[in-house]
């Protein structure tokens, strides 16, 4: 009783000798929604919600299998998961200091015993074999959650890692896309470099037939030769693109050269309809896996705060021993040789030259840093939201000009044709209106490519579908 009045005694005494910190502050949710709101209310949006497969919107079975095959099986994200299984078996190892630590122990030794100690005769100055055998038993309290706070800073460290995963998923599913999109309107390119080189080889005939009659100078006609290689320079140009597009293809999907030489041309869907998901701006932190990650190493930081202020504390240990002695072997398990031990430690230090202190802030020091970490991301991933959705704007401006160009130019194609067709004039100039429009033509597709391009940048700054949904870690196994 006085042993437990003593610890009592010394736990009140010393209960408030844990150093005042300051911690820095997160940037609040409400702020982000707020600022969201402010900045998006001008973009229209749909009554969808981002899926965890949004690629297969796209309609193309060879994309689909190229980023749910990377996902599976690309090494990067390999590396990713058995990190992740490490910081699982990290926390069953800390869990495990829960339990009581019992261990068995049996040993024989051969001594030779002082006749100078305490051993009497005939003891002393003789050699005896020494059987010992049993359970040692020990077990820390954990009044001060020292234990506890390591292993909620585990479990943070895992989510931690489990959102990285969720972030090198979409980054693959992303570059995947866009590299495939590019590959797609590429081919569209080479579809109208290859109608513009018809148009310029059907000048460059008559301009020559032209020249022979004396009716054109020789320079034009070199000048639509020159057009001619300029555009097979396009062509070859593009198929390099193209081959370029591939590689970088099979390198974020772990593909060898072989397979991908066996992939189609893309067939993206023409009905694909880029849309924007209703309410952007609500919960944008909950869908970003690079914010939880943040999250969850914040929520760790704080944990091994909470471990630091711990060992300010004082501390008791339980100590059991349930042992066999014996000098003849033959005795060894009888009771006569039973000799059980028990023992209560209580511990508290005292002077340490501020060695609890030092860890304490240095603790305190990484939240504080894992906060700007934090603020930044969020920072960085509200920016990056409204700049795209900006570009998208801005993109779409330049599409609606672009028809307006090419639905002029075809006017004038038309009523050149008109021309020709009355014999008013000959065929260049309604070959050059033709060209005019085809130009136009493939400046469009740059900019059809630039939309979807800009489209995945959207998905990816969302989150790609992702849902931040705090779990036991261990629930994977």
């Amino acid at each position: 009783m006085r042993i437990i009045l003593c610890v009592i005694s010394l736990t009140i005494l010393f209960s408030g000798c844990v150093p005042k910190i300051k911690t820095s502050n997160t940037i609040k949710d409400t702020k982000i929604d707020n600022e969201l709101v402010k900045d998006l209310n001008e973009f229209s949006s749909n009554d969808i919600e981002l899926k965890n497969s949004w690629w297969k919107d796209f309609n193309d079975k060879q994309l689909n299998i190229l980023i749910e095959n990377a996902i599976k099986d690309a090494p990067s994200l390999k590396q990713l998961e058995a990190k992740y299984q490490k910081a699982n078996n990290i926390i069953k190892a800390k869990k495990s200091a829960n339990l009581p630590n019992v261990n068995f122990e049996s040993q024989a030794t051969r001594q030779r015993f002082s006749e100078n100690y305490i051993f009497p005769e005939p003891l002393g100055g003789n050699y005896y074999n020494l059987y010992q055998t049993g359970l040692n038993l020990q077990y820390d309290f954990d009044f001060w959650n020292k234990r506890a706070s390591l292993i909620k800073a585990s479990r943070n460290e895992a989510l931690a890692q489990d959102a990285l995963i969720k972030v090198k998923q979409l980054t693959i599913s992303t570059s995947i896309s866009k590299l495939y999109i590019s590959w797609n309107f590429k081919i569209e390119k080479i579809k109208r470099l290859s109608t513009l080189k018809k148009l310029v080889y059907e000048k460059h005939h008559i301009l020559n037939d032209l020249y022979n009659m004396g009716l054109s100078n020789k320079e034009k006609v070199n000048e639509s030769n020159y057009l001619i290689e300029k555009i097979n320079q396009d062509i070859l140009n593009v198929n390099e693109e193209i081959e370029n597009i591939k590689n970088s293809i099979a390198i974020i999907a772990g593909l060898l050269p072989s397979q991908i030489s066996e992939l189609k041309n893309p067939s993206i869907s023409n009905k694909y309809k880029i849309t924007i998901p209703l309410d952007i701006h609500l919960n944008v932190v909950s869908h970003l896996p690079q914010v939880a990650v943040q999250k969850y190493l914040l929520a760790s930081k704080e944990q091994y705060i909470e471990n630091a202020k711990s060992q300010f504390y004082p501390n008791i240990s339980l100590n059991g021993l349930m042992h066999f002695t014996s000098f003849p072997f033959s005795q060894l398990l009888t009771k006569s040789s039973f000799d059980p031990e028990a023992g209560l430690a209580f511990s508290l230090p005292i002077f340490d030259a501020k060695k609890r202190e030092s860890n304490l802030n240095t603790k305190v020091n990484d939240y504080n840093a894992q906060v700007y970490a934090y603020n930044e991301t969020i920072i960085k991933a509200v920016n990056n939201i409204v700049t795209t959705l900006k570009k998208i704007e801005l993109n779409n401006s330049q599409q609606k000009s672009e028809k307006i160009v090419i639905s002029s130019k075809n006017k004038n194609k038309n009523i050149e044709k008109r021309v020709y067709e009355l014999g008013i004039k000959n065929k260049i100039d309604y070959i050059n209106k033709n060209i005019d429009v085809e130009e136009e033509k493939i400046r469009d597709i740059a900019l059809q490519d630039k939309k979807f391009q800009l489209h995945i940048d959207l998905i990816e700054a969302l989150g790609g579908g992702y849902k931040n949904k705090a779990k036991d870690v261990l629930d994977r196994e």
